[in-house]
């Protein structure tokens, strides 16, 4: 297990270094920071990598935006389903397979499990492509992933601009803990309601919907 560990490691980081140049010849990604005292692109070790979803191109985004960082994103069932090499490919380059149809919970326990060991996992709360450019609704996955794992969220918002004459912005939030905003903070984390977590499940796209204000504000301005 090391030793694949290590060999992912090593797979990862010769994709991020071979397509460095091309990523940002094709991305051009300026980052913005709601709070630059608190945030910068050196992730705290453990913690929840949280972004809204533009498109496929999401993920190559963030492996070029954050080189030092090493995310270990959840990835739907369709995507390793696209050949066995590709899957491979995505396994090698840290992906957590989620098998929506089959309504297994596997990829919360593996998810905690890497969080616990200090890792960062990537969650896009959609869990799916914007249908007419509207945002879907947040995956209660995040909120449990959170609360189980007590590490920090940390919030993203990207306008999915990619494309040669375009450039895609992205913007960082102040970290959330979750259970700063639980109505009972003594109640076990296995017997929270499900009305709770659907109560924190909307704080959390709330904040995303906030980066999105701050960004277009602050293009407004130029």
């Amino acid at each position: 297990m090391k030793e694949e560990n290590s060999f992912s490691r090593l797979f990862l980081g010769f994709v991020k270094i071979t397509g460095f140049l091309p990523g940002m010849l094709l991305f051009k990604p300026k980052v913005h920071y709601v709070n630059k005292r608190k945030q910068n692109r050196k992730l705290p070790h453990p913690c929840i990598f949280m972004s809204n979803h533009k498109s496929l191109m999401d993920f190559a985004l963030y492996l070029i935006a954050f080189p030092f960082v090493s995310i270990r994103f959840l990835m739907a069932e369709v995507l390793y389903n696209k050949g066995k090499v590709f899957a491979k490919f995505l396994y090698l380059m840290g992906g957590i397979r989620v098998d929506r149809d089959a309504y297994s919970f596997d990829f919360v326990e593996k998810s905690v499990d890497c969080l616990n060991r200090g890792q960062v996992v990537g969650i896009f709360p959609e869990g799916r492509l914007p249908i007419n450019g509207q945002m879907s609704p947040f995956r209660p996955s995040t909120v449990i992933i959170a609360l189980h794992s007590g590490v920090p969220i940390i919030p993203v918002y990207t306008d999915g601009r990619y494309g040669i004459n375009k450039r895609a912005n992205i913007v960082i939030g102040e970290p959330i803990n979750l259970t700063d905003h639980l109505t009972d903070k003594d109640c076990p984390v296995d017997q929270i309601s499900k009305e709770e977590i659907n109560r924190l499940n909307d704080i959390l796209k709330d904040k995303i919907l906030e980066l999105k204000v701050f960004l277009e504000e602050k293009n407004g301005k130029k």
